[in-house]
């Protein structure tokens, strides 16, 4: 049996990560039997990230090459879908993945009355007596890649305005179509859904939180993604 090697669950999510939500909602798209393995530190995994798939052996990490893996096994994420259309979901999963996703990142590290929820959770594996230590280094290792990005040296209403940008774009494509190519979900939903889902779900609501459940079609499409999509991963 194939094994995923995930982040534990967390506010009502099936994972920390929308990466390694996003792998679970392949692993079940594929038909594949799969069971997880939650972990808290995935220093000693390829890439030293997560999701991390097990399989035969080997182990595949990267919700991409993870994809890419159960394609080659006979998975098929794009049904019904043309070359072009699958070229979209490659680049709407670009966007919300390298962009929209950061956003998350940032209110979830930089965000103080987030992180106040969200540091003891992610870190309480780490011993008592040096887990405000870890986090604390975390935190500012986070922060030096937002830094570094450029995100983290945005104005509040910059980054709520590239937020809007991508938003507005995530709604003309999916108009009238209950998931993002049609009515069925795809890979591409994979990717969106854990993100949006994710920032809707923040301990703390901020700007950003705000702006997604404002948007009408978020609302309708959680919705539905959550219930076609997530069933008994939560």
């Amino acid at each position: 049996m194939l094994t995923l090697i995930t982040f534990p669950a967390s506010f009502g999510e099936p994972s920390h990560s929308p990466f390694c939500v996003k792998a679970m909602i392949l692993l079940q798209m594929s038909g594949q039997p799969w069971q997880r393995e939650d972990i808290a530190n995935p220093s000693s995994m390829p890439h030293g990230k997560l999701p991390v798939l097990r399989a035969n052996g080997e182990l595949i990490p990267d919700s991409e090459f993870i994809e890419g893996w159960l394609t080659e096994q006979g998975a098929d994420f794009y049904p019904d879908c043309s070359s072009e259309q699958k070229a979209i979901g490659h680049s709407i999963t670009r966007m919300v993945e390298e962009s929209l996703r950061l956003t998350l990142v940032h209110d979830r590290w930089l965000h103080d009355q987030n992180w106040a929820h969200i540091g003891p959770l992610f870190f309480e594996a780490v011993p008592r007596p040096i887990r405000k230590l870890i986090a604390r280094k975390a935190r500012k290792s986070v922060k030096a890649g937002l830094m570094s990005h450029g995100i983290a040296r945005m104005s509040a209403e910059q980054r709520l305005q590239k937020v809007d940008n991508d938003l507005n774009a995530l709604e003309q494509i999916i108009g009238t179509n209950d998931f993002m190519l049609g009515a069925a979900p795809t890979a591409v939903d994979a990717a969106v859904l854990p993100v949006l889902s994710m920032i809707d779900r923040l301990p703390v609501e901020t700007a950003i939180t705000q702006l997604v459940r404002s948007k009408g079609w978020v609302k309708g499409y959680l919705q539905r993604g959550r219930s076609t999509l997530y069933g008994d991963l939560v």
